[in-house]
């Protein structure tokens, strides 16, 4: 062979190694971006992608007692390292149970990653909407209506105010319209009209009503619902009443155990009160958010309002500081208490620092989603 050709050839493979950059095994390194992918029920095939500068295998276990790992496998299941993105294949048969988390491990030599799998299962329970723990969202409920579904009997709708039409005081009601983010469509239809709706607990609106809301704010409605002329989703005329704005009802309660207050009337309370604790009340509401469940502690954080909206900044909202489990019993699970929960507390009231509405530290649980325990 010609010598020109040799050192030619040796110069391409040279170009070919300065383009390769060796591999870094000093600095070991597994690593993804993604933390979950989704899984279709009826089953199919996703890539997850990773990198691995070093050799690297792949395990699958459920992440749960609830789930399993039948039927999920993914190709190939070992490799070598590179300074390249590497890309598995996972594949699922159709998932015929239950939901099911499975946990993806991407084993380095010295390091690891992993991702969730998630695949909803056919028996899964059926969402319910329009409850207060699940309140119709107002694009949920105007597709539903549009195809032909309406319900039957009251429900709860919440959404953010895009178009007050009117508040009188002269009729007694309010016609406006509510949007998942506020925003008013060109298209009237494509928002959720509360048509001629009540006040609070269906009464009447009277003079200086009007300032009860506002576009922007975030309402709660309970009512009747119609499909006006086949093309109108709203609620029935007359038929819907406020539960809450931004969390809050219209203040209620005597405090007692047979009539507590609302979370509006703890509010009033709190905001008269000032940093001087009031004396024992019972306070009824809906866990709008957790703070912390420590049964290491015996004790919970978390947040009522009077629809279970979380309001921003939190301190619109009544913090319930290290509360304690019923009879004033110590938390033992962090599983006892849950977002929408209902709760009837006794405990005293006060504005924490000027500026922390809350419960005082060791109130008790009275009543748990109307029940006692055992």
């Amino acid at each position: 062979m010609n010598l020109k050709h040799i050192f030619s050839a040796l110069a391409v493979v040279s170009a070919l190694a300065a383009c390769q950059a060796p591999l870094n095994i000093q600095d070991p390194i597994v690593t993804t971006t993604v933390a979950s992918y989704d899984i279709p029920t009826e089953g199919g095939t996703i890539d997850v992608t990773f990198r691995a500068n070093q050799d690297w295998r792949i395990t699958l276990a459920p992440a749960n007692s609830k789930s399993n790992t039948a039927g999920v496998s993914v190709s190939p299941s070992f490799g070598a390292g590179s300074n390249k993105p590497i890309t598995v294949t996972v594949k699922a048969s159709a998932n015929t149970d239950l939901k099911r988390e499975i946990v993806l491990s991407i084993l380095g030599q010295a390091t690891e990653a992993a991702v969730r799998l998630i695949q909803p299962g056919a028996n899964d329970p059926h969402e319910v909407w329009g409850t207060l723990n699940n309140p119709y969202q107002p694009s949920k409920i105007i597709e539903e209506m549009l195809a032909g579904s309406i319900p039957a009997g009251e429900v709860y709708v919440r959404g953010i105010v895009s178009k007050v039409n009117e508040i009188s005081a002269q009729y007694g009601n309010a016609t406006f319209f509510l949007t998942d983010d506020g925003t008013h469509p060109d298209d009237a239809n494509q928002a959720f009209q509360i048509y001629r709706g009540k006040s609070f607990d269906g009464a009447s609106f009277v003079e200086g009503d009007e300032s009860l809301f506002k576009e922007g704010d975030v309402v709660t409605v309970f009512g009747l619902v119609t499909l006006y002329n086949g093309k109108t989703p709203e609620t029935q005329s007359g038929k819907a009443s406020l539960v809450a704005v931004n969390g809050l009802a219209k203040a209620d309660g005597e405090g007692t155990e047979e009539s507590p207050l609302n979370v509006g009337k703890a509010m009033e309370l709190i905001q008269a009160t000032g940093e001087t604790a009031t004396p024992e009340y019972y306070v009824k509401g809906v866990i709008s958010k957790i703070v912390e469940v420590s049964p290491s502690y015996g004790n919970a954080t978390y947040y009522i309002t009077d629809d279970g909206f979380q309001p921003s900044p939190d301190a619109a909202a009544v913090q319930v500081y290290r509360g304690k489990w019923f009879g004033g019993e110590a938390f033992t699970d962090a599983e006892q208490i849950k977002l929408g929960d209902q709760v009837v507390l006794k405990g005293t009231l006060v504005n924490y620092s000027g500026n922390t509405p809350e419960v005082n530290s060791g109130s008790a649980i009275v009543l748990l989603n109307g029940t006692k325990p055992e």
